[in-house]
């Protein structure tokens, strides 16, 4: 597992949904089983790399993708190099979770067990297209791991406006520490984990004197975020 840390704290754990454990009263909390793990055992084993096989790899983007394509490339003995266009590794996980949901502690261990694998970690690397070209060139293979940075827009007339905020500029905003400007009353318009992470983080910046809610075009139970995260 590359990201233990991680997946303990974040993991949207689809498995639980078909766990047969479940037949006989509730599934296995698995996120919560490799989290007491991770958080048990600090003084993780050291893996050893196979032998160089005299490959190189370039990865575009260092989140999840991106590392663990290094982490398993590096123990099968390839080169491998990253190329993260911010100043830091992890991705939308480092950049829009927000902190009281996944420590900045957590990635950090990660990454350097990455690492410290052989991986090398290059930042403030915009790939243009002639940079791309270069590592095509240098390289022997190029994994692209981009990632999905892009929120969704409405497609509504407003959408735009002063005082509407892309939620996950929002989340990267305060993640980075960076001062928002909020007012005493928020809307947050979606019902998936995304809508419930704002939800949250809005209501911890303006305080009890606020409101926060959350506007939903379907039902309650129609709701794609998770139901520990509704709560």
């Amino acid at each position: 597992n590359p990201l233990p840390h991680v997946l303990g704290m974040v993991c949207d754990h689809q498995c639980q949904h078909k766990c047969t454990r479940s037949n006989y009263d509730s599934s296995l909390l698995i996120r919560e089983v490799k989290r007491f793990i991770a958080a048990r055992n600090q003084d993780r084993p050291e893996l050893v790399p196979a032998k160089a096989n005299g490959k190189k790899v370039a990865i575009i983007g260092a989140g999840p993708s991106g590392l663990s394509c290094a982490y398993f490339l590096t123990l099968e003995g390839f080169k491998v190099e990253i190329f993260e266009t911010k100043a830091f590794a992890g991705g939308m996980v480092s950049d829009a979770i927000p902190s009281f949901r996944l420590t900045a502690d957590a990635i950090g261990k990660d990454i350097e067990y990455i690492r410290k694998l052989g991986v090398e970690i290059k930042y403030d690397q915009k790939i243009d297209q002639q940079r791309f070209a270069e590592l095509q060139r240098d390289f022997d293979y190029v994994y692209i791991a981009i990632g999905a940075q892009a929120a969704k827009n409405m497609g509504i007339p407003g959408e735009d406006a002063q005082g509407v905020i892309d939620q996950l500029k929002f989340l990267a905003d305060v993640r980075q520490g960076k001062k928002v400007e909020l007012g005493p009353k928020v809307a947050v318009i979606g019902g998936g984990n995304s809508a419930m992470d704002a939800a949250r983080t809005a209501h911890r910046l303006i305080g009890e004197q606020g409101r926060v809610i959350v506007v939903y075009r379907r039902t309650q139970s129609e709701m794609p975020a998770d139901l520990e995260e509704v709560k």
